[in-house]
């Protein structure tokens, strides 16, 4: 087994954290940590914690009576989708019920089965139905109020049109690098919009089993002269980062704009098609620190909102950098998330032929429709691509008009508190800020001993049972008795590696004082240590020391940490401190 191990996947932004394998068993007592803050389990229906056919079937047919008659009563587009959503998005009443269905008998699934799909088709067809009927209605509402008087006299357009905003946006960002020595990267042959598998995913450090592809689910093609090779829209410009690596030598700096796609339900913030623009710097090692990067993000956002605009950066994680931070500015009085960034991963680099040994870099990237909609006040991102003459008319011919009150210092008032702490907008005046301050003032501190947990917190657990997660194909719902109150819930990527049968009744090293975080729609309430193999084949579990019970606390030699919580734990930190030996006390 190799020297570093790491944790499995388990929220959308994680990858790995490597530890050193060797584990001894301190002879000291167990030492019990207090019970980490968690939700209750969601349910989407109210029934007890043993819940029966003869009960179960009368509430989803209840449901699904009660969404036909708020279907009936709908009489706009935008309100029936809110309706399908509720109903039958991915957490929606009539989709939660399904994970009743591992609690029935085998004798009953089948009936419970054959309810739930009758009323989900009532529910489709009657939705169906009415968006017919509504579109229709919306249609002959629009034809009235469009109606045009043919005898009026006809007049002469004036001017040569505008520009779209999001050309306006990405000419701008571009102008802002190419200032800074960046060579744009736009042709077809070196920024395509028809990816391969590996450009899109692998040479980005993420290999076929990794759970953060679900989210990034593309559109695939099909190459009948090469069935086994597999194509899709790209998903990102990062992409065209690899061909430039692969066909540059070091040192380069390039800005790469251009069009991706996704498949994400379109609303008035998301869309299957959308524009990012994103940089890439590779000089010797040494020659590029975070330092450089914060500097270059700092100048370029100051640049497009104006001077006066305050930027904070957070931890975050992306797999084709470490570390990774995400960026927020605080402009027309809130804090707005704009972009990530980060250094590029030294794995990458070799993919692409670059040896990490000698050359490092930063990258960074943002959407394009995000900073126009900020920019200019849009509110819904499909008004991007209606070619609504009467939308696109409002904008200016060049990128610099409409910037100019910015540039000059005319930007909304910068607050003036720290960038640590929590910033809040003015509302209310004086008088509602000297009640919010009172009200902290009067606060209780928090009760000593109520968190008795330390930064790096591993438990020992066992696998009472697993299932399949209800959105993933690639994760493994698992229940994990950490001699706690109630069992954990934990979403994992072991499916790749094990069966059901080969996981339960396992014990396992749980990292448990993580926030929960909900990985497709199901809570996840920690991580499970795991680590490769030597030839890199196969995961394989951790197990903890010979005789520890559930509930026992492993700790790192020379590092037992102070309290914290799971959102104070900054994952570069932990790599860099955490001792050889593992051992429970």
């Amino acid at each position: 087994m190799k020297a570093f191990i790491y944790l499995l996947i388990l929220s959308p932004y994680s990858l790995s954290f490597l530890l050193h394998p060797t584990l001894n068993r301190h002879a000291s007592p167990p030492l019990i940590a207090t019970s980490i803050n968690r939700s209750k389990r969601l349910t989407p229906l109210s029934m007890s914690s043993s819940p029966s056919i003869t009960t179960l079937i009368p509430q989803v047919e209840g449901q699904g009576e009660k969404g036909l008659r708020e279907i009936e009563g709908v009489d706009n587009s935008s309100d029936l989708e809110g309706i399908r959503v509720k109903l039958l998005g991915k957490n929606g009443e009539l989709t939660k019920v399904m994970s009743y269905m591992k609690t029935l008998p085998p004798s009953d699934k089948k009936e419970f089965g054959r309810v739930v799909n009758t009323v989900k088709t009532r529910v489709e067809k009657a939705i169906e139905e009415r968006r017919e009927a509504v579109e229709m209605e919306e249609l002959e509402e629009k034809m009235k109020s469009e109606r045009i008087d043919v005898t009026t006299p006809g007049i002469i357009p004036q001017g040569v049109g505008r520009r779209h905003p999001l050309s306006i946006t990405m000419e701008r960002a571009c102008d802002i690098f190419l200032s800074l020595g960046y060579d744009t990267v736009t042709e077809c042959e070196e920024s395509p919009e028809i990816e391969s598998d590996y450009y899109c995913f692998e040479a980005l450090n993420c290999p076929p089993d990794h759970p953060a592809r679900d989210m990034q689910d593309s559109f695939y093609l099909t190459d009948p002269d090469g069935p086994d090779e597999t194509y899709m829209l790209r998903t990102h410009t990062s992409a065209v980062q690899i061909h430039q690596m692969e066909k540059r030598k070091p040192p380069f700096r390039i800005v790469a704009p251009g069009r991706v796609y996704r498949k994400d339900d379109i609303d008035a913030t998301h869309s299957l098609i959308f524009h990012q623009v994103e940089i890439l710097a590779i000089e010797e090692k040494g020659e590029l620190t975070l330092g450089d990067l914060k500097g270059t993000v700092e100048y370029f956002l100051r640049q497009m909102f104006g001077p006066d605009i305050k930027v904070r950066f957070r931890g975050s994680y992306f797999p084709f950098t470490e570390p990774s931070m995400e960026v927020d500015v605080w402009f027309r009085g809130k804090w707005l998330e704009v972009l990530g960034c980060g250094m590029v991963d030294p794995r990458v680099l070799e993919k692409a032929g670059i040896d990490p040994e000698k050359y490092s870099g930063f990258a960074a990237g943002f959407g394009a429709e995000r900073f126009a909609m900020v920019t200019y006040g849009i509110t819904d991102i499909r008004e991007f691509y209606n070619s609504d003459l009467r939308f696109l008319d409002q904008f200016p011919h060049f990128s610099d008009q409409g910037m100019k009150a910015f540039l000059d210092g005319r930007a909304p008032e910068r607050p003036k508190d720290d960038i640590a702490g929590d910033v809040e907008a003015v509302e209310g005046g004086e008088e509602e800020k000297e009640k919010k301050e009172k009200k902290k003032k009067k606060s209780p501190p928090p009760a000593a001993g109520d968190l008795d947990i330390s930064k790096l917190e591993f438990k020992v657990g066992t696998i009472n049972k697993v299932w399949e997660h209800p959105d993933s194909d690639k994760l493994w719902c698992e229940e994990i008795d950490c001699g706690e109150e109630e069992p954990r819930t934990i979403c994992s990527g072991l499916r790749a590696h094990y069966d059901k049968e080969g996981l339960e009744g396992k014990k396992v090293v749980v990292f448990s004082n993580l926030k929960k975080r909900k990985l497709g729609g199901v809570p996840s309430d920690g991580m499970v240590l795991c680590s490769f193999t030597d030839d890199d084949s196969k995961v394989v579990l951790i197990e903890p020391p010979e005789g520890a019970a559930n509930g026992e606390r492993c700790t790192f030699d020379g590092y037992e940490g102070d309290p914290a919580t799971g959102n104070q734990i900054d994952k570069k930190k932990m790599l860099q401190a955490l001792m050889p030996d593992l051992k429970t006390n």
